[in-house]
C-alpha cells in the first residue's frame, strides 16, 4: 500500500510494521475526553486508507478499568483497534476477552503525545527489536528472581511456573495485543513471594505523576507493598492507591523488562516502560501474567539501570544486557 509522503513515520509504522493492515480491514480508534487530540490525529490518517470508526468515551479512573459496553461491542466488530486513551485498556477484561475471541488486533496508544509519532521508539526497526526480545526471553524464566538497582532496590521473588509474556510492540496476528513503542518481556511473580525494597527513580506513568524528580521507595512484604516513603511523589502515589479502597492494588504483579533501545524515559507510558536497561514493576491486576489477582488497577512503576539475576545467572548489570 502506498501512503502519502506527508504521513509521519510513526503513523506509517502503526499501519505497516506494527499491524500489517490491509485496505479491506476495519479499524477502530478509541479515545477519551483527555486524549481526543491523539485519537483524532490517528483517525485523520487512518480514514483515508481504511474503513475507520472513531469513538470517544469518558476518561477512566485508572489503568485496566473497563470501558462502556458500547466500546466493548465495537471492539468485537473490528480487525484492528487503536486505544488512544489516557489510561491503558490492556489489562481490562474487555480487551482480554475480546482478544481471546481471536479476531481483534489491539494496539494501545495510551498516554501518547504528538512528538512520539516523529521520533523515538516508533522509529525503531521492529524486526531487530523482536530478535532481542526472543534472545533475552530464553533466559527470562526460572525459579528465583533477584532485582537490584543503584537507587537502592533489593528485592527477591519466586517466578516458578511462570512463563514469559512478550510485547514486541506489534500486533500482526489476530488475537494479539501490544502498545508500541513499548517492547518488553515480562514475568508475573508468584503471589505472596516478593520481599524487599523497591526504589522507583524513573517514572510512574499516571497523569498525576510521570517523570519522578524524587525517588519513591516501597517496602514489599509477602507479595504486597506495605509502606510507601519519599517526598511529594510518594504522597501522590499513596493517595492514588488509597482511593481504590482495595488491598489488591498493592499486589506485586509484573516484572517488565524494556528492550527497545530507541526508547528513553520521557514521562509517557510506552517509551518509559519499553526503554532498554530499565524495568517496570506492575502492581495490582496480574491476570495477564499467569496470576489470579483481579484488581481494579494495574499500574506500572519504572526504575533505572537495573541488575537482574535469575537462579544466580546475571542477565543485566546496571542496565547493560549480559545475555
Amino acid at each position: 500500500m502506498n501512503f502519502s509522503n506527508e504521513m509521519p513515520l510513526g503513523i506509517k509504522q502503526l499501519f505497516t510494521s506494527v499491524t500489517n493492515l490491509k485496505r479491506h480491514e476495519k479499524v477502530l480508534i478509541i479515545t477519551d475526553d483527555n486524549k481526543k487530540e491523539i485519537g483524532e490525529f490517528v483517525y485523520g490518517y487512518a480514514k483515508e486508507y481504511f474503513d475507520t470508526t472513531l469513538i470517544v468515551m469518558p476518561t477512566r479512573k485508572g489503568h485496566g478499568a473497563e470501558p462502556p459496553e458500547a466500546v466493548r461491542g465495537a471492539m468485537e466488530n473490528c480487525d484492528v483497534a487503536f486505544g488512544a486513551t489516557t489510561m491503558s485498556m490492556y489489562h481490562s477484561k474487555a480487551r482480554l476477552e475480546t482478544s481471546a475471541k481471536g479476531r481483534l488486533r489491539w494496539v494501545g496508544l495510551q498516554d501518547y503525545a504528538l512528538h512520539m509519532f516523529e521520533e523515538g521508539g516508533l522509529t525503531a526497526n521492529f524486526d531487530e527489536v523482536a530478535s532481542v526480545i526472543d534472545r533475552v526471553s530464553e533466559h527470562y524464566q526460572g525459579e528465583t528472581f533477584k532485582l537490584q538497582s543503584p537507587g537502592g532496590t533489593d528485592m527477591v521473588c519466586s517466578i516458578k511456573g511462570r512463563e514469559p509474556v512478550f510485547d514486541y510492540g506489534t500486533s500482526k496476528v489476530p488475537g494479539s495485543a501490544s502498545f508500541p513503542p513499548n517492547a518488553e518481556v515480562a514475568l508475573g511473580p508468584v503471589e505472596g513471594t516478593a520481599n524487599g525494597t523497591l526504589v522507583f527513580d524513573g517514572s510512574i506513568p499516571h497523569p498525576k505523576l510521570n517523570i519522578l524528580e524524587n525517588p519513591v521507595t516501597c517496602k514489599v512484604e509477602n507479595g504486597y507493598i506495605t509502606e510507601i516513603t519519599g517526598e511529594e511523589e510518594a504522597n501522590i502515589l499513596r493517595e492514588i492507591l488509597e482511593t481504590f479502597e482495595d488491598d489488591t492494588v498493592y499486589n506485586i504483579a509484573e516484572l517488565g523488562l524494556g528492550l527497545n533501545e530507541k526508547n528513553v524515559i520521557c514521562g509517557h507510558m510506552a517509551p518509559d516502560e519499553g526503554s532498554l536497561g530499565n524495568i517496570h514493576i506492575g502492581i495490582g491486576k496480574n491476570l495477564n501474567f499467569g496470576g489470579h489477582v483481579d484488581s481494579p488497577l494495574h499500574l506500572d512503576l519504572v526504575m533505572r539501570d537495573v541488575t537482574i539475576e535469575i537462579d544466580g545467572r546475571l542477565l543485566m548489570e546496571e542496565g547493560k544486557l549480559k545475555v
